[in-house]
């Protein structure tokens, strides 16, 4: 069996480990599951799919007698079939418009607020490039990885800091990523071909003068992160400042 051949039941069980997982960042039980998200389903019947999901390699047991927690393999499924779009909410989208309308013409001061907004708002980490010959590199939020029980492995958490520091590697990241076709580009864990954050998730949206791409907006998170709450918000902001940058205020 794989991923694709998923059947309803499966894909509901997947869907909702996920979710928990987000929320919880503890593995999630057959009990829990049936309790709280999937009550018209026995718990015995939930291990026995949880079996033929882990068999799949989208779910793993990170210990012995702990619940599941989703694989690489199982989050891509569920960005790519099972994640519904969102919009973001009122208060989000009034944030979005005030911080740009509240902005001078420097570039600069777009970039740079551009990545606090998200950074602020996601809890993630965000840079903003800007391509061409005045390039320029923003990132705000490093810190909020520390807030995630996965980075308290501090050998871990260097490795990520360190190359946030440099500035040459994220450029080519979010170079690379926001030219690869995908209006919101989503890097899952293994899938990232930069070593030190494997652990992490990476989306990536460009943003545009004129229509003509200028550069690229990226958020780096864990692979727990919330993907369509990132997706809806980097795409609006991507817009408003495409739309800011293009002189249209």
């Amino acid at each position: 069996m794989t991923g694709h051949d998923l059947d309803e039941r499966k894909q509901k069980i997947l869907g909702a480990i996920v979710r928990d997982y987000q929320h919880t960042a503890e593995p999630v039980g057959s009990r829990n599951l049936s309790r709280k998200h999937l009550p018209e389903l026995s718990p015995a019947t939930i291990r026995n799919e949880m079996a033929d999901l882990e068999e799949a390699g989208l779910i793993m047991q990170p210990h012995t007698s702990a619940g599941r927690i989703p694989t690489d393999a199982g989050y891509r499924f569920y960005v790519d079939r099972l994640m519904k779009a969102l919009q973001p909410t009122q208060r989000e989208a009034d944030l979005i418009s005030s911080t740009y309308r509240s902005l001078h013409h420097s570039v600069d001061e777009v970039l740079h607020q551009t990545a606090k907004l998200l950074s602020h708002t996601l809890d993630y980490t965000t840079v903003v490039i800007s391509h061409g010959t005045h390039q320029r590199i923003y990132s705000a939020g490093t810190s909020n990885l520390l807030h995630q029980p996965e980075f308290r492995n501090l050998a871990q958490m260097e490795k990520i800091l360190e190359l946030l520091e440099e500035e040459e590697t994220l450029t080519e990241l979010v170079e690379e990523y926001s030219a690869e076709g995908e209006p919101i580009n989503i890097k899952i864990g293994s899938e990232n071909r930069f070593k030190p954050i494997r652990e992490c998730s990476v989306v990536v949206r460009s943003f545009e003068v004129n229509d003509k791409p200028v550069g690229g907006i990226s958020i780096i998170g864990p692979t727990r992160m919330y993907y369509s709450k990132a997706a809806s918000l980097i795409d609006c902001v991507a817009k408003e400042l495409s739309r800011v940058l293009s002189g249209d205020f």
